[in-house]
């Protein structure tokens, strides 16, 4: 654990401090601290950390004895993600008063950051101890588990926090984030909604719930609510840097690299944006580009262990990926590449988002079976509708296969032929009845060819078996604009 401030350093300041005064000197002075104080804890409230470290500073500086100075300045140097100090000035409000809730809990929250997860367990501890079933609390002690890698036992004790109080926005939140992670959008949705819902103006849950309307596919929902916090809390960089990864999940990758870059102008080191802008570079084949900014992030003595774990292995990722990559280059410019060699390299270019590349290197190994499959699909995602189709229409007539038939559908559907595409959905469900894309995407193709009561019947049927997942939502969504089905008159 780090080591908390020298108290003989507490006591020369005080001793420097105790300069004789008049009484109206004193008075002024009390006057400035409450006045720096105020300031701080106002920058501090719109999560303009590194605006509220300098008064907060003086303000500790000037009123020694002040739990509210320590404390303050403690969570802007949190905000500001720097984490070793923060411990220090939580373990001063501490010293000053060891049994406030909240101190105990913040303190937790620095040690967890810098991955010190026995020094942190202590004061989550101490803060049930002072009140039984304490919501931040046990929120703290859901994400020591989570760091443990045990989401059953972090699961449970979200679930207590939120049960202890139904106001807490965090644990809503962080329980959602575990959710989202686990793939459980639906769930994800309803928690971070929640967490909004009870406390409008929480920058963390519109971030979140955000990312969860991107993983849906709902990009107007994603883009407006990270705006609305990025509204609220316009100097914290997580925001821009979450709108950075939604704009590039939708594939604006000038958008989202002008959002990475407008978080690092506010926070040079952010973690998520230097790792969003080496990603755009990978995906340019600039692989030099790439390392160098995440090694930026990962120079930043601030850095958590958790997000430094993650650029580490980002890291070896891409060195690993420029090595095989420029080996592959090599051989296919040459003479000497083989089939083998077009087919890595298409892999390459296609986890680069290059689909055109992708297909025409798979296209040049005369690919058969599975590897013609993918060719289909790299066509596919290339735009190149009609070539997918005329792949997928050759393997579907092969028989026996219902994901063939939807594949060649949804080719058809992109290309604009929205009869055939029906005949192919309807080939697959005769393959496979219950094929759950395939009751999808026929509703879809009923709808576009205008069969409003043919497209509400079958999505009806389609909720019957998928209440719940990432297409359900946007499937009520598109009853809720239909006209009710004609009554049947007797």
């Amino acid at each position: 654990m780090p080591l908390r401030p020298p108290r003989i350093l507490a006591v020369a300041a005080i001793a420097l401090g105790s300069i004789p005064a008049s009484a109206g000197r004193a008075g002024d002075v009390r006057k400035e601290a409450f006045k720096l104080l105020n300031e701080g804890v106002a920058a501090y409230n719109k999560a303009d950390y590194r605006a509220a470290i300098p008064p907060l500073q003086r303000a500790a500086s000037i009123s020694l004895n002040s739990f509210r100075a320590h404390y303050f300045l403690g969570a802007a140097l949190a905000g500001d993600r720097r984490w070793s100090d923060a411990v220090q000035a939580y373990t001063t409000a501490l010293d000053l008063d060891p049994s406030h809730l909240q101190a105990n809990v913040a303190l937790g929250d620095a040690l967890l950051a810098l991955g010190d997860l026995d020094e942190a367990r202590p004061y989550y501890a101490r803060a049930l101890k002072l009140r039984a079933e304490f919501a931040p609390a046990l929120d703290g002690q859901a994400r020591l588990a989570e760091a443990q890698a045990d989401e059953n036992q972090a699961i449970a004790l979200y679930e207590r926090a939120i049960a202890s109080d139904r106001g807490f926005a965090d644990a809503y939140t962080h329980l959602g984030d575990l959710y989202l992670r686990r793939g459980k959008l639906d769930d994800a949705v309803k928690l971070l909604a929640e967490a909004v819902s009870v406390r409008p103006d929480f920058g963390p849950g519109l971030d979140r719930l955000a990312v969860a309307y991107g993983r849906l596919g709902f990009s107007n929902e994603a883009v407006a609510t990270i705006r609305k916090a990025i509204d609220l809390e316009p100097k914290n960089p997580e925001h821009r840097a979450t709108l950075g990864e939604v704009l590039l999940g939708m594939g604006l990758a000038t958008g989202a690299e002008e959002s990475f870059r407008a978080a690092i102008a506010i926070d040079d080191a952010q973690p998520r944006a230097r790792a969003g802008l080496a990603e755009i570079a990978r995906r340019h084949g600039s692989y030099d580009d790439a390392l160098a900014e995440l090694d930026v992030a990962l120079a930043d003595p601030r850095l958590d262990a958790g997000s430094r774990a993650k650029l580490d292995a980002r890291r070896a990722a891409i060195v690993e990926e420029r090595g095989r990559t420029g080996a592959l280059e090599a051989r296919v410019a040459g003479a000497a590449a083989t089939a083998a060699d077009r087919i890595a390299l298409a892999e390459v270019a296609a986890g680069r988002g290059d689909y055109g590349r992708a297909a025409d290197l798979l296209a040049e190994a005369r690919p058969g079976g599975r590897d013609r499959e993918r060719l289909a699909y790299y066509a596919f995602r290339a735009g190149r509708f009609r070539d997918a189709h005329q792949i997928y229409a050759e393997l579907a007539r092969g028989g026996g296969r219902a994901d063939l038939e939807v594949n060649d559908g949804a080719a058809l559907a992109r290309a604009g032929d929205d009869a055939k595409a029906k005949e192919a959905f309807l080939r697959a469900l005769a393959v496979d009845p219950e094929h759950e894309l395939a009751k999808l995407y026929l509703g879809n193709a009923l709808l576009r060819l205008g069969d409003v009561e043919g497209a509400t019947r079958t999505y009806r049927e389609y909720l019957a078996g998928h209440a719940t997942g990432t297409a359900s939502e946007q499937v009520r969504r598109i009853l809720a604009q239909l006209p009710p089905p004609a009554e049947t008159k007797p």
